[in-house]
């Protein structure tokens, strides 16, 4: 298989620690990449300033995409890019089901630039870039667009929430989960991590070939099938499991940036 040029990691529970951050081998890893030429894509369900909050990541990649693949985010600025939002009328009658089908779910609209939630979001966050409502409809009455849905539920999994919806008539929007935490993200459709990927791969002259992916959680697995290889990290979710042609080590063991050394080293082996 030929060595790719391009790597793209999600981040919590792949790239960075289980503290959230870059730790030293990773960082040195992504440094000894990019001196090597590879190009380096964080694909994220991260706001942009989720992203540009991470203290020394923006200036080790190309390009950060954002909200499952609905956002591109530049390092140099912090411009965005919105490639597709739900429009406000699909949002609410999706939204109106949703509530129908998980009684007690608090919602949260993404905007682009910043989060609109019901208020047990609270409970989750603290960001500036949070507001809060305190009814679904004062939701959409704050939020000027709809980047995603977000949904949560405390006392459900992510796994029961996606199977609680499963048939629903939801507007054909790209649901995505987390496993064992409740929590369901809703995208336009046809808008995911593979999706966005394949854009910023196809507008740069990279084919999936070219392209190896790491991940750990559902909302990876479309980014994990369409690459040409790719990765689940540490003790991943069946579903991402089942889309990666290869495994890694967990982030607490820094599997990203052991995998991305051996790449540096088959490069050096062909140079």
């Amino acid at each position: 298989m030929q060595t790719p040029n391009v790597i793209a990691s999600d981040l919590d529970g792949t790239l960075l620690g289980p503290d959230h951050q870059l730790t030293e081998r990773t960082r040195k890893a992504l440094v000894a990449a990019r001196e090597h030429g590879f190009a380096i894509v964080a694909v994220t369900a991260r706001t942009p300033y989720g992203v540009a909050n991470l203290p020394g990541l923006m200036e080790l990649v190309d390009t950060a995409i954002c909200a499952n693949g609905a956002i591109f985010c530049q390092p140099e600025g912090g411009d965005i890019r919105i490639l597709r939002s739900i429009p406000l009328p699909v949002a609410r009658k999706v939204s109106e089901t949703l509530t129908e089908l998980l009684p007690g779910a608090a919602f949260a609209v993404e905007t682009g630039t910043g989060i609109v939630g019901e208020g047990p979001y609270q409970e989750l966050v603290n960001s500036p870039n949070w507001d809060f409502a305190d009814s679904l409809e004062g939701v959409f009455d704050r939020a000027e667009r709809v980047v995603k849905i977000k949904l949560y539920h405390p006392e459900r999994t992510g796994d029961d929430m996606a199977a609680a919806v499963a048939g629903a008539d939801l507007s054909e929007l790209d649901m995505c989960h987390w496993g064992d935490f409740g929590m369901l993200d809703f995208n336009a459709p046809g808008v995911n991590k593979a999706t966005g990927l394949e854009i910023w791969c196809t507008e740069h002259g990279y084919g999936p070939e070219d392209v190896v992916a790491f991940g750990d959680m559902p909302n990876d697995a479309p980014m994990l099938s369409w690459a040409g290889r790719s990765y689940a990290v540490g003790d991943a979710h069946p579903e991402t499991l089942a889309a990666a042609t290869d495994r890694a080590k967990s982030n607490a063991e820094d599997g990203v940036a052991q995998v991305i050394e051996g790449l540096i080293e088959a490069a050096r082996s062909v140079a």
